[in-house]
C-alpha cells in the first residue's frame, strides 16, 4: 500500500495514511477543577465511524509499522495550515522527538506550540540516540513531554531519566478503577512533582469520574470530551504553561564518566576490590527493591568480570526493574534476560571504573569506584570509590553511562 505523502493540509483535514483518510481534531485541554479551556492538542483521528477514530488506536498502528514519523509529519503540517489561525488559548502539536528536531519549524511557532514527545519504548530501546535528540531539542528552546506515562510500570522510570517539562498520563490510567499500578504512578508522579513544576495532563477525560481519577493521580488539566463541547467555559488558566523549564540536571557533556561525577567535593576511599563487590551485591538488592520505575546501570571494566554470578544477579534484577544495563570491554551487544549488554571502547576512560548507578523514583544511588592499578591477585586489586545519594549526582551519572550506549 502507498502512503499519500504529507503536504499542507487545510484546516481541520489532514492527507491519507495507508489509505486511511485523515481528520485534524483539536481535542480541548481543559483545567481539570474549573472546566476552563487551556489549550487545544491538534490530533490525527480516522473518520468518526471507523477504528481508527481514537488517535491512540491510529497511533499505535503506525508504530507497529515504523511509520510514527510519518503521522508526525502530517501533524506538522497542520500545524502550518492553523499557524495563520488566531487563538484564544495555545494550540499543541506533539511530535516525536526525533522529528522535531530534524524538522524545519519555520511558520509553526507563532501558531502552534511544538511539544518533543518521548516514549519509554523509544528511550529503552535506544537511550544514547533518544537522550541525544532530547539534548538537541532542549537545545531549541522546545519542551519535552513523557507521553503514556502510566500505562507500564516501566514508563514511571522516565520521569527520573528524562526529567521533562510535560508529564501526559496514559488513559489507561483513568479508565478503570485504582490498582497497584495507578498508585505507583501517583507515587512517581508526586515524587517528580515535588523536586519541579513539570505540567501533568491526563488523557482520556471523558467522563467526571475520570476527571475525578485524573485529578487523584495528580494532574491538573485534561485531556477528553468532559465537559461536553456545548459546555460553558472560560478560555484561559493563569497555570499552564507548556513551554521548557530550567535546565535539567541529567545534562552531560559527553565525556564525563561517574567517577568525575561524584568524587569532587566528596570524601573517596580506598579499598580493596573484594569490598567493592559486596557493595555492589548490596546496591544491587536494594535496587530490585526500588521497584518497577529504577534504572540499574554497571560497568565491569571487562568481560571476564562480568562472572556466571554476576550474569545470574542481573538477570533476576532485570525481572524487577525497568531497566538494566551492564557495561565493559569485550561485551557483546545483546540483550540477555532483558539484561542490555553494552561494549566501552578500550581507551574510554569509563574501563578505570567499577560504577553501580541506580535510578528510580524514590531511591537513587551511585558507587563509583577508580582502578588505581595495585594488586597483582584480582580481588586484592584497589580502587579509590565514592558513595552518593545525592539525586542531580546520580541522574548526571546515569546520563554519563548511558550516552555510551551507542547502535
Amino acid at each position: 500500500m502507498e502512503t499519500t505523502a504529507p503536504e499542507p493540509a487545510s484546516a481541520g483535514s489532514a492527507p491519507a495514511f495507508h489509505g486511511i483518510p485523515l481528520r485534524v481534531h483539536r481535542a480541548p485541554v481543559r483545567c481539570l477543577d474549573t472546566a476552563a479551556l487551556t489549550a487545544v492538542e491538534l490530533q490525527l483521528r480516522g473518520a468518526e465511524d471507523s477504528a481508527f477514530a481514537a488517535p491512540g488506536v491510529l497511533r499505535a498502528t503506525a508504530r507497529s509499522m515504523g511509520e510514527t514519523g510519518l503521522l508526525d509529519e502530517f501533524t506538522l503540517a497542520a500545524a502550518r495550515a492553523y499557524a495563520e489561525e488566531e487563538s484564544a488559548v495555545p494550540q499543541l502539536a506533539l511530535l516525536d522527538v526525533e522529528i522535531a528536531v530534524s524538522a524545519n519549524l519555520a511558520g509553526v511557532d507563532d501558531g502552534a506550540r511544538i511539544i518533543a514527545t518521548v516514549t519509554e519504548d523509544a528511550v529503552m530501546a535506544h537511550p544514547a540516540r533518544a537522550l541525544g535528540h532530547i539534548a538537541a531539542a532542549r537545545s531549541m528552546g522546545l519542551a519535552i513531554a513523557v507521553d503514556e506515562v502510566g500505562e507500564r510500570p516501566q514508563s514511571l522510570a522516565l520521569l527520573s531519566l528524562v526529567e521533562p517539562d510535560v508529564i501526559i498520563t496514559s488513559a489507561d490510567l483513568v479508565s478503570r478503577p485504582a490498582h497497584a499500578l495507578t498508585a505507583r504512578a501517583a507515587h512517581a508522579v508526586a515524587a517528580y512533582r515535588e523536586r519541579t513544576d513539570a505540567l501533568v495532563i491526563a488523557r482520556g477525560v471523558d467522563s467526571d469520574l475520570q476527571r475525578r481519577r485524573a485529578l487523584g493521580v495528580g494532574a491538573r488539566f485534561g485531556i477528553g470530551s468532559f465537559p461536553p463541547a456545548t459546555a460553558a467555559s472560560v478560555a484561559g488558566h493563569g497555570d499552564f504553561d507548556p513551554g521548557p523549564r530550567s535546565r535539567p540536571e541529567g545534562a552531560s557533556d559527553g565525556r564525563s564518566t561517574p567517577f568525575t561525577i561524584a568524587a569532587p567535593g566528596r570524601r573517596t576511599t580506598r579499598s580493596l576490590k573484594r569490598l567493592l563487590v559486596s557493595m555492589s551485591k548490596m546496591l544491587e538488592m536494594q535496587a530490585a527493591s526500588a521497584g518497577q520505575d529504577t534504572i540499574v546501570l554497571g560497568t565491569f571494566q571487562h568481560a571476564d568480570h562480568f562472572t556466571p554470578g554476576s550474569r545470574r544477579r542481573w538477570a533476576h534484577l532485570a525481572s524487577q526493574v525497568a531497566y538494566t544495563g551492564i557495561y565493559g570491554v569485550g561485551i557483546q551487544p545483546m540483550i540477555d534476560f532483558n539484561v542490555h549488554h553494552a561494549p566501552l571502547d578500550h581507551t574510554d576512560r569509563l574501563v578505570d571504573e567499577w560504577n553501580v548507578v541506580v535510578l528510580g523514583s524514590h531511591f537513587c544511588c551511585v558507587l563509583a569506584a577508580r582502578d588505581l592499578h595495585k594488586g597483582t591477585v584480582d580481588s586484592e586489586r584497589e580502587f579509590e570509590y565514592v558513595v552518593s545519594y545525592d539525586r542531580r549526582t546520580v541522574t548526571r551519572c546515569a546520563h554519563a553511562v548511558l550516552e555510551r550506549f551507542t547502535d
